[in-house]
């Protein structure tokens, strides 16, 4: 399918779904999808109070879903009610995501924190966009960002080996997708961000001058990445992991 022509930012009218969006990254996704026009489906185990009230401040519709992300039954069940809710997904944002500890021996890791780590932020990913899959084919297209890592890049700053192989995972599932995606007008990007304060990051010891540009990563740095691409001014961009980083990594 040949996409359009890009143009302007206009998300009027758009659903959107998005996993982990109780609080950091994907809070600010939520409400920089909201401000765009977007209704706004969050998806988290946590309770996503805080979100459902800066997105009611751009007066949007939202649907507040809890959802485990390690068992497919709620997984589907999510997405079959935000397509009960608005008939349709134009916009997923596969977020969610832990990081697991990372100061010990390869040895030292167990099988459980391993799998858990994987399934969390690897395989929900794929298990999210598999629901969604079948409802963009129908409609004619869609768009799909997946946070990947610069873990995923470079093996990681501050990151277990679990950590770091399932957000490497996820940059090479983009890639598949969006070769797939194409001849249903399905667009999938990936994001690769740094160092973010974020509520999972705020104990780790990262400091302003590990990035070059001077200072850590905030969420909306990132939302405005996602906002970009699952806009139609990124009409041209598919199977790209996006670097967010402050120039860490450069290629």
């Amino acid at each position: 399918m040949i996409p359009d022509i890009s143009g302007p930012i206009d998300l009027n009218g758009k659903v959107s779904l998005i996993t982990g969006a109780a609080r950091g990254i994907g809070k600010s996704i939520a409400e920089a999808l909201a401000r765009e026009g977007s209704y706004v489906s969050l998806a988290d185990l946590l309770p996503c109070s805080d979100t459902v009230k800066c997105i009611k401040k751009h007066t949007r519709e939202v649907l507040d879903l809890q959802c485990d992300v390690l068992k497919k039954e709620d997984i589907d069940q999510c997405v079959k009610q935000v397509i009960q809710r608005w008939g349709r997904i134009d916009i997923l944002v596969n977020n969610a995501a832990i990081m697991g500890s990372y100061d010990k021996e390869l040895e030292d890791f167990t099988e459980e924190e391993w799998d858990h780590i994987i399934n969390t932020n690897l395989k929900s990913t794929y298990l999210m966009t598999q629901a969604v899959w079948p409802h963009m084919k129908k409609q004619g297209g869609g768009k799909v960002v997946c946070m990947g890592s610069i873990a995923g890049r470079i093996g990681g700053l501050m990151a277990g080996p679990h950590y770091c192989a399932s957000k490497g995972g996820i940059h090479a599932f983009v890639k598949w997708a969006a070769k797939n995606g194409t001849r249903y007008g399905i667009h999938v990007n990936g994001i690769a961000p740094g160092p973010v304060a974020t509520p999972m990051t705020v104990n780790e010891p990262y400091k302003d001058e590990m990035v070059p540009l001077g200072r850590l990563g905030q969420p909306q740095d990132i939302a405005e990445v996602v906002v970009f691409l699952v806009s139609q001014a990124s009409n041209f961009i598919t199977g790209n992991i996006m670097d967010v980083n402050g120039g860490i990594v450069m290629v």
